[in-house]
């Protein structure tokens, strides 16, 4: 096992189009034995990030520390990594046993560490009735647990996972997530996950990254991500459905802060003073923030429903307030009807401020 060191990695492709920043500046220490996961959208770089770890891309400029060890210019086969990727690249001629112990044979491992290094990892993956089988006769969870045993049965420093859940159904990425959690848990090794899939970040990762046009947008615990995100990107990245984002001012009235927008005005805490009077403002509010509430309660604002769904224990709101749209989400017992007129509570200190304009606009607090 090993930490790793991220520092100041710089990653540009050229084209005749100009130049493309897949990576700016990015910095990141990950701890021995932490599971971390890079999350962002399609182009954000998490995937350029990876392959540079692996040796697959090289760097324009920056460097890959393992522990004291300078890893950057080393060719894949010397770092000492495990990748799985999304696709499994599994040998199809060869069977389950034979694809676990390709490595090994390569690496001119004994055949007696070889049958028990297959036999521990066919027994804490659960593959060892499959060992004598194709890959084209396992289904896709099969495989993908054959994957990271071929992963695993190396011992490496640094185990390296490309999108592993993404061409597997809801069902069984559920399961999944849950075998990937208990391997960690038994083995220990750091590991670097990448994902577009922010649920699979925050089931599985003791910290986050979120990416964004090549750049660290916030890095942070699962619940410090979801609950102080660092921007707008990033608070309207996490969370399903998204954050509601409100679009109005911050006034000081009496000496108290007041965001002012379409159908509201919201006493926020006195925090919230160091923020210049009249400033253009976003107000952002998760879904299950917002409670249905006495249409004389003191601050609920008049809303009107305009859809709802059901999605089995829960259901999503669509309202309108003052022009604008927003999403509540409530318990599936709670039955609105489009057309129904509701009143709505925010709570003061489950509110996010964001200054500014555009996705980089920076939480106020």
């Amino acid at each position: 096992m090993a930490n790793v060191r991220i520092d100041r990695l710089h990653k540009e492709f050229r084209s005749h189009g100009g130049v493309v920043h897949a990576l700016k500046e990015l910095t990141l220490d990950i701890a021995d034995g932490e599971f971390i996961s890079l999350v962002g959208p399609s182009g954000c770089g998490k995937s350029t990030a990876l392959r540079i770890i692996a040796g697959l891309e090289t760097p324009t400029s920056g460097r890959i520390l393992f522990g004291p060890r300078d890893i950057t210019k080393l060719e894949p086969r010397d770092r000492n990594i495990a990748m799985v990727f999304q696709s499994y690249a599994l040998y199809p001629h060869m069977s389950v046993r034979q694809n676990l112990e390709y490595g090994l044979r390569k690496r001119g491992v004994a055949r007696e560490e070889r049958d028990r290094k297959v036999a521990t990892i066919g027994a804490m993956l659960q593959i060892e009735s499959m060992f004598e089988r194709k890959p084209r006769q396992l289904s896709g969870g099969q495989r993908q647990r054959v994957a990271l045993g071929r992963a695993l049965i190396r011992d490496p420093e640094v185990f390296l996972l490309d999108e592993p859940l993404s061409n597997l159904d809801a069902k069984l990425r559920v399961h999944m997530r849950a075998e990937l959690a208990a391997l960690h848990q038994k083995v220990q090794t750091t590991m670097v996950y990448v994902t577009h899939d922010q649920l699979e970040a925050m089931t599985l990762s003791d910290r986050i990254v979120v990416m964004n046009h090549g750049v660290m947008q916030q890095v942070g615990r699962p619940d410090e991500i979801y609950s102080r995100p660092a921007n707008r990107f990033v608070a309207e990245f996490i969370g399903t459905p998204s954050m509601n984002m409100i679009e109005g001012e911050l006034r000081i009235e009496s000496g108290k802060p007041i965001f002012t927008g379409p159908g509201m005005a919201i006493a926020l805490p006195q925090a919230s003073l160091h923020m210049p009077a009249a400033k253009q403002a976003t107000l952002g509010v998760r879904p299950e923030d917002i409670a249905l509430v006495a249409p004389d309660t003191p601050g609920a604002i008049a809303a009107r429903v305009t859809v709802s769904e059901l999605t089995g224990a829960e259901r999503y709101h669509f309202v309108t307030v003052g022009g604008g749209s927003v999403i509540i989400r409530t318990p599936a017992s709670t039955v609105l009807h489009p057309g129904e007129n509701v009143a709505l509570g925010l709570h003061p200190d489950r509110l996010h401020l964001f200054g500014g304009a555009g996705e980089d606009a920076a939480a106020l607090r």
